[in-house]
């Protein structure tokens, strides 16, 4: 018999429960649901989706194997601490971004911050010295890959 996760769940436990597909090009545990548990089992939990139930339906309930389930937890005062890191000139950053409009890849770029425009008192435009090249990109777009140590 499959031994149980390797997390102790308990009744009011936020979890993920995977799913996915299984076929001729192969497996792939790719697909998750967010779910509270409301019954615990010596090898299953019985669990609800967390999702806001419309007046005309209850919320369902589903049986699923423990081995399946990975336990989510954060403090919630993580919640007010943790904060994005925000890049600063010299920083090694990539920009990244997504028309989701258009069925295009994902564009990114890599590069030092060499500029930032400000407009009406917030960062909007930085521009990345990437190889022989700047490039001006989003500001929002920006995810530090490593600080500049040098000031």
């Amino acid at each position: 018999m499959a031994s149980s996760s390797k997390y102790n769940f308990d009744v009011d436990d936020l979890i993920a429960v995977f799913g996915g597909e299984i076929g001729k090009d192969g497996k792939k545990a790719g697909i998750v649901t967010l779910c509270n548990v409301l019954v615990v089992g010596q090898s299953d939990l019985v669990v609800e989706e967390v999702i806001k139930p419309t007046y005309s339906s209850q919320k369902k309930t589903y049986t699923v194997p423990k081995t399946i389930c990975q336990k989510l937890f954060l403090k919630p005062d993580d919640l007010t601490t943790s904060v994005v890191l925000i890049p600063s000139l010299g920083d090694l950053v990539i920009s990244y971004t997504r028309d989701r409009y258009k069925d295009e890849n994902d564009r990114n770029i890599t590069g030092i911050l060499y500029k930032i425009d400000y407009k009406l008192g917030a960062p909007e435009v930085a521009t990345l010295m990437s190889g022989k090249e700047m490039c001006e990109v989003p500001f929002a777009s920006l995810v530090v890959l490593q600080k500049n140590t040098e000031d």
